[in-house]
């Protein structure tokens, strides 16, 4: 009697444990199952784009003559180059050495010390004239007046 008793204890034990064994999905419990892939947001053979920047002299109308750069830049070969910018779309941070209330390329004089910021294909930049980003002024920098901002004190008046 007793092992009818436990026999018939284990069988239910059993039938019960079936049906949670199939409901339980398959891995080894951290996703929903095996072989994801985790796929590149930049297909195959697309260059990816990445920040170069150019330390240097400007000489005029858009050339810089580059003597300091990032990893980019010095891997590009372009340092101890004269390297010719697009300024047009440009975010330009110099002071308003014209003193025509605009802050454009015209700013920018004939052997000041910039950095510009360019954002292109990696390992080979492609051909000249580079779009530029962002053209700094480090010998005539722009000051809080020239930048247009007016500061918020927050006394309302």
């Amino acid at each position: 009697m007793k092992i009818r008793r436990t026999t018939a204890l284990a069988l239910g034990v059993a039938v019960l444990a079936i049906p949670a064994a199939a409901v339980a999905r398959p891995g080894h419990g951290h996703s929903n199952g095996h072989g994801k892939q985790h796929s590149h947001s930049n297909g195959h053979g697309k260059q990816h784009s990445v920040g170069y920047v150019y330390k240097g002299t400007y000489e005029g109308d858009g050339l810089v003559s580059v003597e300091h750069g990032n990893a980019h830049a010095r891997k590009a070969g372009l340092v101890g180059q004269d390297v010719q910018f697009d300024l047009t779309g440009a975010k330009l941070s110099v002071a308003d050495t014209n003193a025509d209330s605009i802050i454009d390329a015209t700013d920018v004089l004939v052997g000041d010390a910039v950095v510009v910021k360019a954002r292109l294909p990696k390992q080979d930049p492609g051909s000249q004239p580079f779009a530029a980003r962002h053209l700094v002024d480090q010998t005539n920098p722009a000051t809080e007046d020239d930048a247009g901002d007016t500061a918020d004190t927050g006394d309302g008046s």
